[in-house]
């Protein structure tokens, strides 16, 4: 099967995710948008932070990476590519560890790479493109977008550290919250 980016018109995740068995491992990425979603939300409460982020917003925020998960072109995810999960291997290598395998839009894993540091639009766009200029088939926009739907999930916990430095207050901000 070829799950090749940026070959051809973007398929349907229905298209080209195969049909996992009863005991595969591998979901789709919508499941794990709806993991993260949850997790945040639980995030929230135990810290007593209701107020932190709008319950609209978090809804928003999940609706719309519901939907770039739904229409965007399927691969194999990661799952949880950030700078922490990616180590220096033998002969220089970079090495992702800890994955979360899940099919879908592999611009999803471009997110906190992107994101990282980010404090502006212009910015974020920049790392976006740069980012996108090294990685084949990878979509700016659809990684702009990514950022835009997830940003919540990166501020929330930020942000109940009490961190208030131009990084969260602009995820915050990228959020709608």
């Amino acid at each position: 099967m070829e799950c090749a980016r940026g070959r051809g018109p973007a398929a349907r995740p229905t298209d080209l995710a195969p049909a996992p068995g009863k005991h595969s491992v591998i979901r789709s990425l919508s499941h794990r948008i709806d993991f993260l979603f949850d997790l945040t939300e639980r995030r929230l409460a135990a810290a007593r932070a209701n107020g932190v982020v709008a319950p609209r917003v978090l809804g928003q925020a999940r609706a719309a990476a519901l939907e770039l998960a739904a229409s965007g072109p399927v691969g194999l995810v990661h799952g949880d590519l950030h700078p922490a999960n990616v180590l220096v291997g033998p002969h220089a290598r970079m090495v992702a560890i800890d994955p979360r395998p899940t099919w879908g839009d592999a611009d999803f894993d471009a997110v906190d790479w992107v994101l990282e540091g980010a404090v502006d639009p212009v910015g974020l766009e920049q790392r976006g493109e740069e980012l996108a200029a090294l990685v084949p088939g990878m979509s700016p926009a659809r990684v702009l977008d990514w950022c835009r739907a997830l940003a919540a999930l990166v501020a929330v916990p930020r942000t109940c550290a009490g961190r208030a430095d131009a990084e969260t207050w602009f995820l915050m901000a990228l959020a709608g919250g």
